[in-house]
C-alpha cells in the first residue's frame, strides 16, 4: 500500500509539472472591446453617429513590433471598423495602460473607407497580418474588401517607419489571382538584409493554393503554385471556443531561417488546414523558374498529430526555432529544425495552452530582439457565434515571452539560446503572467499597376 501511495504521489507531481500554471507567456495588453484614438472628439462622435465606427465590430488579428510601437491590425469583416492598420506605444511600469486605444497608422485619413465613387488606391481597406523588416519598413497586403464588398484590387503597401510615409505601393492585378475568385491573402513576410535594403523580397501566401513573390528591386510580382500549397481534406474541421468551423484553407503560415552563406534562406511554410510542414530555399522562389520546373526543390519535413492544425507561423533567427499557432488547440507550439531535421510529435513541443487566454491565437511573431509575441482574439465566436461572444469579458490579449524562456527545457531549446534580454522598448517590464499549460516535447508532453514614392 505504501508503494502504491508513493506511486500516486509521484504521478500527481508529474501531472502538476506538465499542466501547472507557468510564466512562459505573460500578458502585456488585454481588452474587452477595442477603441481608437480619433483625431478629436468631434470626429469620434461623427463616426459613431454615421456607423463608421461600431465598437463591437472591431476585432484585432495581426501584430508586429518595431522599436516602441506594437502594430495591431483590425480586419474589416464587419461594418464599423474605424481603422484597419494601427499601433499602440509600448511602455512599462505599474501605471502603464493595459488596454490602450489603437492609433491609426500612418493616420486616420488613410484608414477611412473611400466615399462612393472615389478611388481606393490611396486607402487602407482591409489588412490582416503584416511584416516589419530589418530596414525599418512595414509591409502590409491589403485585400481591398470591406464587409464582404470588393472596393478595389489587393495592394501591397510598404511604409518607411522612420518617416511614416509610403515608399512603395503595388496593385495586385487580376492575372495574379485565382481564376475562380478563391484568392485570399492572410499575410505577408518580408525578406530583407539591412546591408542591402533594395535587394528585398516579400512572400505573400494565398489560401487558395498559391504564393506571390514580390521583388522590390525589380518591382515585379509573380505567382507560384505547388501541390504542397493546398489544404488536407482530412484537416478542414476546427472546434474553437465551442464553435465548429470548416476551413478549407491552403497556404497560410510562413517563417524564414537565418541567412545562409550563399545569401539565401530557408522558407518554412504550412497550410492552415493541415498538420504538415514544408520548406523551400528562397533561391528557388527568387528565380524566374516556375513551380512545375522546380517541384522537387520543395521538401516535406514531417507532421504533427491529427487535430494540431496550425495557422500563423514565425521563426527566430538566433535559435532557429519555428513557432506556430495551434489554432485548434488554443496553444502555441514549436519545432527547431537545427536540432531535429524532421517534424514529429517527438521533436515538437506545446509551449503554452489555455482555453481562455489563448482561444484562437490569431497571430504570432518574433521581433528583432528575439521576443515571442502572441495575439489571441476569440475570432470564431466573434464571426460565427455572436450570441456566445460576451463583450463584457476580456476577449483580446497580447502576450509575450523571450524566446529563450519560451523554449527552455523543451526539445526546441538550442545551445545558442540567449539569456533574457534587458528590459527595453520591446521588453515591457513587469508583465502579468497568464495561466498556460506546457509539455516538454510532443503533443503528449507580371502585369501591374504601381505607385513608387522612392
Amino acid at each position: 500500500m505504501a508503494r502504491i501511495a508513493l506511486a500516486i504521489l509521484i504521478l500527481g507531481c508529474c501531472t502538476c509539472a506538465v499542466w501547472s500554471v507557468n510564466d512562459r507567456l505573460r500578458e502585456v495588453y488585454s481588452w474587452k472591446q477595442m477603441d481608437f484614438a480619433f483625431p478629436d472628439q468631434r470626429t469620434r462622435q461623427a463616426a459613431i453617429a454615421s456607423g463608421e465606427y461600431v465598437q463591437a465590430n472591431n476585432l484585432p488579428l495581426g501584430l508586429e513590433v518595431w522599436r516602441d510601437k506594437l502594430f495591431i491590425t483590425v480586419p474589416r469583416w464587419k461594418s464599423g471598423v474605424a481603422s484597419t492598420l494601427n499601433y499602440v506605444s509600448l511602455g512599462s511600469g505599474p501605471n502603464h495602460n493595459r488596454s490602450p486605444r489603437l492609433v491609426p497608422y500612418p493616420n486616420y485619413k488613410m484608414n477611412r473607407l473611400p466615399a462612393t465613387g472615389q478611388p481606393t488606391t490611396d486607402h487602407l481597406i482591409n489588412t490582416y497580418r503584416i511584416s516589419v523588416d530589418k530596414c525599418d519598413r512595414l509591409w502590409a497586403i491589403d485585400m481591398g474588401i470591406s464587409n464582404g464588398t470588393k472596393l478595389g484590387q489587393p495592394q501591397l503597401f510598404i511604409f518607411d517607419l522612420n518617416t511614416d510615409q509610403v515608399v512603395r505601393q503595388f496593385v495586385i492585378t487580376q492575372n495574379l489571382l485565382r481564376l475562380d475568385g478563391n484568392t485570399w491573402f492572410p499575410g505577408v513576410l518580408a525578406d530583407t538584409d539591412s546591408s542591402s535594403c533594395n535587394r528585398a523580397f516579400a512572400y505573400i501566401p494565398d489560401i487558395g493554393g498559391g504564393l506571390l513573390v514580390y521583388d522590390y528591386y525589380q518591382n515585379t510580382v509573380r505567382r507560384i503554385e505547388h501541390h504542397y500549397f493546398y489544404f488536407d481534406p482530412l484537416a478542414t474541421v476546427f472546434h474553437i471556443g465551442g464553435v465548429r468551423v470548416e476551413w478549407p484553407d491552403g497556404l497560410f503560415g510562413l517563417g524564414l531561417s537565418e541567412r545562409h552563406r550563399n545569401g539565401y534562406r530557408t522558407l518554412y511554410f504550412q497550410s492552415m488546414s493541415s498538420t504538415r510542414m514544408f520548406s523551400v530555399d528562397t533561391s528557388v522562389l527568387q528565380s524566374n523558374t516556375s513551380g512545375t520546373n522546380t517541384f522537387e526543390e520543395y521538401r516535406h519535413l514531417g507532421h504533427r498529430v491529427a487535430g494540431m492544425q496550425a495557422g500563423p507561423m514565425t521563426a527566430d533567427e538566433v535559435t532557429g526555432t519555428v513557432f506556430y499557432s495551434l489554432v485548434n488547440q488554443d496553444a502555441i507550439g514549436c519545432w527547431n529544425p537545427k536540432q531535429h531535421d524532421h517534424l514529429s510529435p517527438e521533436t515538437s513541443a506545446v509551449l503554452a495552452q489555455d482555453s481562455e487566454t489563448l482561444e484562437f491565437p490569431g497571430d504570432i511573431k518574433v521581433d528583432l530582439d528575439s521576443n515571442l509575441w502572441v495575439l489571441s482574439d476569440r475570432m470564431p465566436r466573434f464571426r460565427f457565434q455572436v450570441l456566445n461572444f460576451d463583450p463584457e469579458d476580456v476577449n483580446y490579449r497580447v502576450l509575450r515571452a523571450t524566446v529563450s524562456d519560451a523554449i527552455r527545457g523543451t526539445v526546441c531549446e538550442s545551445p545558442r539560446t540567449l539569456t533574457r534580454p534587458p528590459s527595453g522598448p520591446n521588453n515591457p517590464s513587469r508583465p502579468r503572467p497568464i495561466s498556460t499549460s506546457t509539455s516538454g516535447s510532443g503533443w503528449n508532453t507580371p502585369s501591374h499597376r504601381m505607385k513608387d514614392f522612392d
